[in-house]
């Protein structure tokens, strides 16, 4: 029997779906399961990192179950303007038709579908708003090292305590923190696999989103969606032990856009992007200056507000780690703590309801 479906709905809900199927095309999971009753579509897809089941409320006639690849069904619907479509199922096949289109695509047994496993015992961690935990995701997961051996460098950390959430990440050669307030029922932390991390980070939530924690997965629902994502075991590194503070670093203030603009100009000729940073405390300026394989030189000087500052320095930082920090804040100004040549600098900033701590270390030739 067929169904008529609402474009628009079947379309949102694939292009969803897609972001947590198998990318091994010959698996089963790299399809997607799509249910259609009276009271709605929900779709369902997996991996072996992470899963979703969203349902999306719309009116439809019929029933109909069917598993297919989704790449195939989004370039379908997305050529397709009119509001509905007609889907007819037929054997293993499924004609999709709309006013005089017509197109005809394979479809699996829906039976064929893994059920999705959802973590036992189950304890809740916290209600937050998703635009919060998409920022705290979305603005650390540059950082992990993918390819790192030791796991724990590879997701994103998460610390959730009684007032505050945070989120962590690092690939040794530099160090992202966020913090926001926000009220917690339990006091945990945890590390997400990159592949949830991602995910979450993509996903269009909105509202209010809750967390729960199971032994080894992290579980996030909403009136009509479940996301489950495997966590990492094992310990993150105190990072604590590397963040400076101003009691015992200098600490000069600088206009973040000014910042942006000499960091490009200066790196400009530089082939691997190395930048060297000369700070005078007493002129009020920070050079800037890159130079190429050929001594071909870039150089651009900013004014600076040194802060708590006694001394000055020289060194040596890559300007492309120091641009992915500053072209994901929005304050108008950033801090920059430091001590030596040789050890790690770090840039503060703050803004609306979020904090950042940014370690960086020093190219040591």
């Amino acid at each position: 029997m067929s169904v008529n479906i609402q474009t628009k709905a079947l379309r949102d809900l694939i292009g969803e779906l897609m972001l947590s199927t198998a990318k091994e095309k010959d698996s089963i999971l790299s399809n997607i399961l799509i249910e259609i009753d009276e009271n709605g579509i929900k779709g369902t897809a997996l991996n072996n990192i992470t899963s979703i089941e969203k349902t999306i409320e719309t009116k439809t006639d019929s029933s109909l179950s069917f598993t297919t690849d989704p790449q195939k069904l989004a370039n379908i619907l997305r050529e397709i303007k009119e509001e509905t479509i007609e889907l007819d199922p037929e054997g293993k096949t499924i004609t999709i038709k709309s006013s005089g289109f017509k197109t005809k695509i394979k479809v699996q047994d829906p039976q064929m579908f893994p059920k999705v496993k959802h973590p036992e015992n189950t304890q809740k961690i916290c209600t937050i708003k998703a635009e919060k935990l998409k920022k705290l995701i979305k603005e650390t997961i540059y950082c992990p090292d993918k390819n790192d051996i030791a796991r724990e460098y590879t997701g994103v950390f998460v610390e959730v305590e009684e007032q505050q959430t945070k989120a962590t990440a690092t690939d040794h050669y530099r160090l992202i923190n966020i913090k926001t307030e926000n009220q917690n029922q339990t006091q945990t932390s945890l590390i997400i696999e990159n592949a949830g991390a991602t995910l979450i980070s993509r996903l269009s939530l909105e509202g209010d989103v809750e967390l729960y924690r199971g032994e080894n997965e992290l579980l996030i629902k909403q009136d009509n969606l479940i996301i489950v994502s495997k966590l990492i075991s094992g310990n993150f590194p105190d990072y604590n032990q590397i963040l400076l503070d101003r009691e015992t670093s200098n600490s000069i203030e600088i206009d973040k856009e000014k910042l942006k603009d000499g960091v490009k100009r200066s790196s400009i000729l530089s082939e691997n992007k190395d930048i060297t940073v000369k700070i005078d405390i007493n002129e009020k300026t920070m050079s800037l200056v890159g130079q190429n394989s050929e001594g071909e030189t870039a150089e651009d000087v900013i004014e600076i507000n040194p802060l708590e500052a006694q001394k000055d320095l020289i060194i040596k930082l890559n300007s492309k780690f120091i641009l992915d920090f500053l072209n994901q804040i929005e304050a108008d100004s950033v801090v920059l703590l430091y001590r030596s040549a040789e050890e790690p600098i770090m840039f503060e900033s703050s803004e609306d309801q979020y904090s950042y701590k940014y370690i960086m270390t020093p190219i040591i030739e």
